[in-house]
C-alpha cells in the first residue's frame, strides 16, 4: 500500500499545546522548552509518560503500515479497515477500531474514537478526517497531553490547512491533572501559524478555581521558543512607605540578539513611573541597561527620582576583554525609599567601573577606572572613598629553576577626591619563591622587596606640605612549612593531622608620612593569619617578626569521600610590638594574637553545623563568636539558625524555618534579632500552598531601616499558575536573598 504523510494531523495539536504553554517572552537569549523531559516535582502524584530523547525523525520519507483484524481492500474507491486498527509511521502510532481510506480522493476517515501518540504527545479524538492531497485535516472532540509533563487540554474542532496553519474552535488548556482542573485558559477561536511561530486567540479567558480572573478579546502568543513581543504578567505589592503598587511589563523582541522590557508602574503614595531593561548579545559583546524613573514624586515635593545601571562586556582579542559597570541614582535617599531589605536601604555608596584585562603565558594585566557616588549625606568628605583614575595592576610569575619562581606584583594608581590629598602611587614587589613538596610535607620560603612611592597633589593644609614625594622600601621574608599525617581508623575511615608553621619578618619603618588612600586593617581571621601584612592596600606595610602556627584535623568517610568533621586551631606569636598603624590609631602592644578555632561538622547528609571562636588570652575575653546549624530533610522541612558576636559591635541571632504542615501547605518564618540593641532587625511570616499545577505565597515582612531607625513593612502575594506564568511579585527566597553565611 502506498504511504501518505499523516504528520499534519498532529501539528495542529502540537500548536495548541505549545501556544498555551509558552510565556509571552523568553527570559534569556536561547532556547526554552518547558515541556521537554519527564522531571516533575515530588508533589505531582501523576502518571506521566516519559518523553523519549532525541529529535523527531523525518516522517515525510518514512512509509506507514496498517494492521487490522479485517480489511476490505479496493484498488479504487474506499478501503475499509476494522478491528484493532493500528497505523504506525516512524515514531507515530494511531489506534482506532475503524479506518476508511479512499485512495481516489486522497482521504482517510476515522469515524470512531482514536488515540494518537508520538515522542511528544498523547492525543485522543472522537473522530477525524485527513486529506492527503493538500495535508489538511479536521479533528473533532480532541483531548491531548504533553509527554513529560502534566500539560493537557481539549478542543471541539481543529481544522488544519497547508503550511502548518490551524484554526481551532473552543479550546481549553491547563497543567492541572484530572477532570476538574484548578485553573484553565479557554478561547472561542485560535489561529496557529507554525511557520511564523505565532498564534492568535480570540475571546481568551483565564479561570482559577472556576472563577474568571482575566479576559482579553485578542491575544497574540508564540508557538515555540522564538521570543515574541507582548505584555507580561502584572506585579502587585503593598508596603507601609509606598502604599499599593502595580506594574505591567511589556516585552519587546527587537531582534534575535536584542530585547527590551518596558514596565509602566503606579505607586499610590508617589505617582507614576516606568522601568526599562534593555539587553543585547553579539559574538564578541553583551550588555544590559537597567533603569527606573519616577515622575514627580508626591512625597518628595514633586522631584523626579531615578536609578540607572548599565553593564557591558566586549572581547577585544582572545585574551583581552573590557567590562563596564555604571551606576547612578537621583538622590541619597533612593534606596532608603525603594529598597526591599535592610541591605539595600543601607548602601553607603555606588561604584562605577571600567575594567580592561588581558593575560599572557606568565602574566596578568588589569586596568581599572572606578568612581564612587556617596549615598550618605552625613558622611565626612574626608572619609569618602577615593576615585581611582586609573588603577593598573600586573602580576607575573616566571619559572627560573626547578621549583623556583620569580614573581612580580605591581600596581600604579591615581587617586582623586574633592577633599584631602590626591595624587599617584606606585607599588612594586618582586619576589623569589621556592616551593619544595614531597608526599606528606612541604617547605616554601619566599624573599620579596616592596617599594612604594607617591607623587602627591593638593597638599595645602595637610601634613604633606613639606614632602609631596614620600616613599617606602622594605624587604619581606617568609617561611611556610606544613605536614600531613594520616591514619586509618578501625571503622575504615581516615583521620588526618595537618600542622603548619609560618614565619614572617619585615623590618620597621615609620610610615606616618604616607597618605592613606585605600588601605584598611584586615579583619583578623584564618584567612589573614598566614600572611606577612595585616593591612589591605599598599599605603601601609606592617612590620613583622612573628610566628604563626596552625593545626587542622579532618575525619573523612573512606566510602563516600565525605569530610564529616574538621577543625582548625591557629595563633600568632609576636616578637615585636606592632608600631605601624593607620592615621588616628594607636600602636598595639601584645605578645600573641587571639586564638582562632573553627569547627565544621556534617554528621549526616542533611545536617551541617559550623562554629567559630576568636579568644583573646591576654584580655581573657571572646572577641568573635559564630555558630550556625542547618537541617533539611526529604519532606522539605528546613531549619537554619545562626548566632554572631563581635565584641562591642554585633550580637545577633538569625533563625529561618520552612515547615511543611501537609503535602501542599508550608509555613515560612524568619527572626533576625539584635541582642546588643534589643531590637528586631527583620521579621518574616508567610504561608505557601503548592499543588502540581499552581502555587500561592503570602508573605508579610518587617525590617529596620538602619539609616533612620524606622520600620518598614510590606505584604506580598504571589500566584503562580505552572506552565502559564505568575501574577504578583517574585516569591520571597527565605534561604537565598539577604543570606548570611555562618
Amino acid at each position: 500500500m502506498p504511504s501518505h504523510n499523516l504528520s499534519a494531523c498532529k501539528l495542529c495539536l502540537f500548536g495548541i499545546a505549545l501556544a498555551l504553554l509558552s510565556a509571552p517572552a523568553a527570559a534569556q537569549f536561547g532556547s526554552i522548552n518547558e515541556s521537554s523531559g519527564s522531571s516533575l516535582p515530588p508533589i505531582c502524584n501523576v502518571d506521566v509518560r516519559t518523553r523519549r530523547a532525541g529529535p523527531s525523525p523525518d516522517r515525510a520519507l518514512a512509509p506507514f503500515y496498517l494492521n487490522a483484524e479485517e480489511a476490505d481492500l479496493r484498488r479504487f474507491g474506499e478501503s475499509l479497515f476494522v478491528g484493532d486498527v493500528l497505523l504506525e509511521r516512524a515514531d507515530q502510532s494511531l489506534q482506532t477500531r475503524e479506518l476508511i481510506y479512499d485512495r481516489s480522493i486522497g482521504q482517510i476517515v476515522m469515524p470512531e474514537a482514536l488515540t494518537y501518540t508520538d515522542q511528544d504527545y498523547i492525543i485522543d479524538a472522537e473522530n477525524a478526517v485527513y486529506y492527503t492531497e493538500d495535508g489538511s485535516a479536521e479533528l473533532y472532540q480532541v483531548q491531548f497531553q504533553v509527554a513529560g509533563s502534566t500539560a493537557n487540554g481539549n478542543a471541539v474542532k481543529v481544522f488544519l490547512e497547508k503550511g502548518g496553519l490551524a484554526r481551532v474552535t473552543s479550546a481549553q488548556f491547563t497543567t492541572c491533572p484530572g477532570d476538574e482542573p484548578d485553573w484553565e485558559i479557554s478561547a472561542s477561536r485560535i489561529k496557529l501559524d507554525q511557520e511564523a511561530g505565532v498564534g492568535v486567540a480570540r475571546n481568551a479567558v483565564l479561570r482559577f478555581q472556576n472563577v474568571p480572573i482575566f479576559y482579553t478579546p485578542w491575544l497574540n502568543f508564540p508557538l515555540d521558543d522564538r521570543r515574541k513581543s507582548g505584555f507580561l504578567y502584572p506585579s502587585l505589592s503593598t508596603t507601609s512607605d509606598n502604599g499599593f503598587g502595580m506594574s505591567i511589563p511589556y516585552y519587546w523582541n527587537i531582534a534575535p540578539n536584542m530585547d527590551a522590557t518596558i514596565t509602566p508602574r503606579i505607586i499610590s503614595t508617589r505617582g507614576l513611573g516606568t522601568g526599562l531593561e534593555f539587553r543585547y548579545l553579539t559574538q564578541r559583546s553583551s550588555g544590559m541597561l537597567d533603569a527606573d524613573y519616577l515622575l514627580d514624586d508626591d512625597r518628595r515635593d514633586g522631584s523626579d527620582r531615578y536609578r540607572i545601571r548599565a553593564t557591558a562586556g566586549y572581547r577585544l582579542a582572545p585574551r583581552w576583554k573590557v567590562i563596564t559597570d555604571l551606576r547612578h541614582v537621583s538622590d541619597d535617599d533612593y534606596f532608603l525609599d525603594f529598597g526591599g531589605n535592610i541591605n539595600e536601604t543601607t548602601i553607603p555608596f555606588l561604584r562605577s567601573s571600567m575594567i580592561v584585562s588581558g593575560s599572557g603565558r606568565y602574566w596578568n594585566l588589569r586596568i581599572t577606572t572606578d568612581a564612587f557616588n556617596s549615598l550618605d549625606s552625613n558622611r565626612n568628605p574626608t572619609s569618602e572613598p577615593y576615585d581611582r583614575l586609573p588603577r593598573v595592576e600586573l602580576d607575573a610569575r616566571w619559572p627560573v629553576l626547578q621549583d623556583v619562581d620569580l614573581t612580580l606584583d605591581a600596581e600604579a594608581v591615581y587617586f582623586s577626591r574633592g577633599a584631602g590629598p590626591t595624587g599617584a602611587r606606585m607599588d612594586l614587589m618582586p619576589a623569589l619563591e621556592w616551593r619544595f613538596e614531597q608526599p606528606g610535607w612541604y617547605v616554601a620560603p619566599k624573599l620579596a622587596y616592596r617599594l612604594t612611592s607617591y607623587v602627591l597633589e593638593q597638599t595645602d593644609g595637610t601634613s604633606f606640605d613639606n614632602d609631596d614625594n614620600p616613599s617606602r622600601a622594605l624587604p619581606i621574608a617568609t617561611f611556610d612549612t606544613g605536614m600531613v599525617f594520616e591514619k586509618r581508623l578501625r571503622s575504615g575511615n581516615r583521620w588526618t593531622l595537618e600542622p603548619r608553621l609560618f614565619y614572617a619578618y619585615v623590618p620597621f619603618e615609620d610610615q606616618s608620612d604616607l597618605p592613606d588612600f585605600d588601605t584598611s586593617e584586615l579583619t583578623f581571621g584564618l584567612s589573614q593569619i598566614f600572611t606577612p601584612n595585616s593591612f589591605a592596600g599598599a599605603d601601609r606595610q606592617a612590620e613583622a617578626n612573628q610566628l604563626s602556627w596552625g593545626l587542622t584535623s579532618r575525619f573523612i568517610d573512606s566510602t563516600t569521600g565525605r569530610q564529616y568533621l574538621d577543625f582548625t586551631v591557629a595563633q600568632t606569636f609576636f616578637f615585636r610590638d606592632q608600631r605601624v598603624v593607620l592615621p588616628d590609631q594607636q600602636a598595639t602592644e601584645f605578645d600573641s594574637s587571639p586564638i582562632l578555632v573553627e569547627v565544621n561538622w556534617r554528621p549526616f547528609s542533611n545536617w551541617a553545623a559550623t562554629a567559630g571562636l576568636q579568644y583573646d588570652p591576654e584580655d581573657e575575653e571572646v572577641d568573635v563568636a559564630l555558630f550556625g546549624i542547618n537541617y533539611q530533610n526529604s519532606h522539605n522541612l528546613r531549619v537554619q539558625a545562626g548566632y554572631r558576636f563581635r565584641r562591642n559591635q554585633v550580637d545577633q541571632i538569625d533563625v529561618r524555618v520552612r515547615y511543611p504542615v501537609s503535602k501542599n501547605w508550608k509555613l515560612l518564618g524568619r527572626l533576625n534579632y539584635s541582642i546588643r540593641d534589643d531590637t528586631t532587625l527583620e521579621t518574616v511570616l508567610g504561608i505557601e500552598y503548592e499543588s502540581c499545577c499552581w502555587a500561592l505565597q503570602l508573605i508579610g515582612r518587617q525590617f529596620v531601616n538602619a539609616r533612620d531607625g524606622g520600620d518598614q513593612t510590606g505584604v506580598f502575594l504571589e500566584l503562580h499558575l505552572k506552565g502559564l506564568g505568575s501574577i504578583g511579585r517574585n516569591p520571597y527566597d527565605l534561604f537565598g536573598i539577604n543570606q548570611r553565611q555562618f
